[in-house]
C-alpha cells in the first residue's frame, strides 16, 4: 500500500482558509481514483477543513494543535513554513507507518499527480523509491499545460515517492505534541530538510545509501496563480499540452472553460508588466 500525506497551513497563514481548502477538493477526489485502491490518504490541518471531503474509508484527517507559523499571506517565512510543514507531513508519515503503508508520497493539497503512481509503487514494494525529474505547471485558469522535462523535483514538492522504513519516522508519535516537539521527536534536521523543504531530499537518500531513482514519465502538476501559492512564479517556459484528453484522464485536472482561459491570461500579462515597471526597492 502507498499512502499519501498533504497538509494544510493555519487559517491564520492562509489569504483565505475556505478558498485554500476549495482547491484541495478536486486533488482529493482524483487522489481517491487511482488505479490501484490500495491507498490511504491522510490530511494534517490545525482545524478541520472548510469543504466538502470525501466520503471514503481511506480518508483521514489528523488535527494538531500547532500555533501559527512565522508568516503572513503574502509575506512568507520559508524557515516558517519549512517547520510547520514539516511537523504535519511527520505526523502524517506517522500514521501511515502504523497503517503498513510500503511507500509515502507528500503532495501539496493544490497539486495534481497522475492517477498510475500507487498502481507503479505496488508492483516494487521494496524499492527506496522514484523522484519526477518531469513534470507539469499549470498556471490556474489556462487550458495548456507545459513540460517541464528536467529538475521538476527541485521546483515542486509534489515530486517524489519514498520508502517509508527509510524516512525513520516513529510509528506512534503523540498527535498532542507542539510543533517543535513533534520536529524533535521525529527528528528535528531530517524533517525539515526532507518534508518541509523538497529540494533535499535525492541527495538525503544517496547519502544514506538508498538512492532513489528518476520516475520515468511525467507525474505530477504543480498548479501556480491560485492566489495561495509561496511562489512568485506566473510563467512557465516549455511546451504547451492541452488539458483535454490525455492530461485530464490521467490526472483529474478540470478543463477550463474558454472565457476563464482568456480572463488567467490576461492576469498573467497585467502581472508581468506590472512587476517590470515596479521601482527597484
Amino acid at each position: 500500500m502507498i499512502g499519501f500525506v498533504t497538509s494544510l497551513p493555519h487559517p491564520a497563514n492562509c489569504a483565505s482558509y475556505a478558498a485554500r481548502c476549495a482547491l484541495m477538493e478536486p486533488t482529493l477526489a482524483f487522489l481517491l481514483r487511482q488505479t490501484n485502491p490500495d491507498i490511504h490518504l491522510v490530511i494534517v490541518a490545525n482545524t478541520p477543513p472548510e469543504c466538502t471531503l470525501p466520503d471514503d474509508p481511506r480518508l483521514e484527517v489528523v488535527l494538531v494543535d500547532f500555533a501559527r507559523s512565522a508568516s503572513t499571506p503574502g509575506r512568507p517565512s520559508l524557515v516558517g513554513i519549512e517547520k510547520d510543514k514539516g511537523a504535519k507531513l511527520a505526523a502524517g508519515t506517522s500514521i501511515l507507518t502504523r497503517r503498513g503503508a510500503s511507500h509515502v508520497m507528500f503532495v501539496d493539497s493544490d497539486d495534481y499527480i497522475h492517477r498510475d503512481i500507487a498502481a507503479f509503487a505496488a508492483e516494487r514494494p521494496g524499492h527506496p523509491g522514484w523522484y519526477f525529474d518531469s513534470g507539469y505547471f499549470h498556471i490556474r485558469g489556462e487550458r495548456k499545460v507545459t513540460t517541464v522535462t528536467h529538475e521538476y523535483h527541485q521546483r515542486n514538492g509534489t515530486s517524489h515517492v519514498m520508502r517509508t522504513d527509510l524516512l525513520s519516522v516513529p510509528a506512534y508519535l503523540d498527535l498532542a505534541l507542539d510543533r517543535e516537539a513533534m520536529l524533535d521527536a521525529a527528528g528535528r534536521d531530517k524533517t525539515t530538510q526532507i518534508m518541509g523543504r523538497h529540494w533535499p531530499v535525492v541527495d538525503y537518500f544517496r547519502s544514506i545509501g538508498h538512492p532513489l531513482e528518476p520516475y520515468p514519465y511525467p507525474a505530477a502538476i504543480w498548479e501556480i496563480g491560485t492566489g495561495e501559492n509561496c511562489t512568485a512564479v506566473v510563467a512557465a517556459s516549455g511546451t504547451k499540452e492541452p488539458i483535454e484528453g490525455r492530461i485530464s484522464e490521467d490526472f483529474g485536472l478540470p478543463v477550463p472553460s474558454r472565457a476563464t482561459a482568456a480572463r488567467a491570461t490576461t492576469s498573467v500579462f497585467l502581472t508581468r508588466v506590472r512587476r517590470h515597471l515596479r521601482p527597484d526597492s
